[in-house]
């Protein structure tokens, strides 16, 4: 989700900004709410969770990322949860930025994640993912990139409380030059399932050779909503040196 920009970028604007919160207001008045379907971390640490079948999610998240050359940057996403079985789940996502020159169309992302055991039958839950992104060049330069994860999910929950996953895969980078490195994250979160929770992750994007550290803080709300709140923190300076991200979610009865 996160790639560097090689021309100096100039400060979002207040109208962009007034968007987001146009684009988050609208989610928390959305009629039909049932359940919040967000279980991954806010830095996309995968859980290895499924959804009921045929449940459907609407997530609208925002980051303020500040970059290398310390200029602020808008970045904007909505995406679509669904559930084809218990254990079989399918992700869009479409993102938008703002460099201060108004909204541009940023890229799209597809993911599905299969949950192939689980937990309380064995000691931990396993799931096998994928996820293949389209990032324009209004996010990185002047040829679109596309990137294919396959992924490895391992979690458990301890004392039915405390949740520990981890991630591993390979980064497979398709256009606009062809290239491989392994991918890797870890997250926490306790206590699970409760109105309060706080948790970190830590994930390596190895194309490029990033790697944030995420403190975070979910709250289950009334009307069954979900919000995470988060704040990483680049141990490299690139692309980012920090980001302020929230998710709002809520689950749509169609």
């Amino acid at each position: 989700m996160t790639r560097p920009l090689r021309a100096r970028a100039p400060r979002a604007t207040r109208p962009d900004l007034a968007l987001l919160a146009l684009g988050l207001v609208a989610c928390v008045a959305f009629p039909g709410a049932a359940w919040a379907t967000g279980r991954d971390f806010a830095d996309e640490t995968l859980v290895a969770e499924g959804m009921r079948r045929g449940e459907t999610g609407l997530e609208l998240g925002a980051d303020a990322r500040v970059d290398s050359l310390d200029q602020l940057q808008g970045w904007f996403a909505g995406a679509l949860e669904y559930g084809l079985t218990s254990r079989w789940v399918a992700e869009t996502v479409v993102q938008g930025l703002s460099r201060g020159r108004g909204l541009e169309f940023a890229g799209w992302r597809l993911e599905s994640r299969y949950v192939a055991l689980e937990q309380p039958k064995l000691p931990f839950s396993v799931a096998a993912a994928a996820e293949y992104e389209v990032e324009s060049n209004a996010a990185k330069h002047t040829l679109y990139e596309r990137v294919l994860t396959p992924r490895l999910v391992v979690t458990r929950v301890f004392s039915g409380t405390f949740l520990v996953t981890g991630n591993a895969g390979i980064a497979w980078e398709l256009d606009p030059v062809k290239r491989s490195r392994f991918a890797w994250a870890v997250g926490a979160r306790w206590p699970d399932h409760e109105p309060v929770a706080v948790g970190a992750e830590i994930t390596h994007e190895p194309l490029e050779r990033a790697t944030r550290i995420v403190p975070q803080v979910t709250l289950q709300l009334p009307n069954e909503m979900s919000i995470r709140m988060a704040g990483g923190f680049g141990v490299h300076p690139r692309p980012y040196r920090f980001i302020a991200r929230i998710i709002v979610e809520r689950e749509l009865e169609l």
